[in-house]
């Protein structure tokens, strides 16, 4: 089977992987007790999902793009 996507294209997935995991624990870190009862704790708590949802959108809207430039017309 051949390759269709470069190694360069699919790394960057993994920096998105890993944005993903540092985002997860940073709310952890977040809602502990002595940080949660801050405003600014709060708003970020409630941001990271947000962000969380448009990081995984945003790796599969790029994966379809990559996917329709490297498949071969038939």
């Amino acid at each position: 089977m051949e390759r269709t996507t470069k190694v360069k294209d699919e790394v960057k997935f993994i920096y998105i992987a890993i944005i993903c995991v540092f985002l997860v624990v940073l709310g952890h870190f977040i809602l502990m007790k002595n940080v949660a009862y801050f405003a600014w704790a709060e708003a970020t708590a409630a941001a990271i999902p947000f962000l969380l949802i448009g990081l995984g959108v945003a790796a599969v809207r790029r994966a379809v793009n990559i996917d329709k430039k490297n498949t071969p017309a038939e």
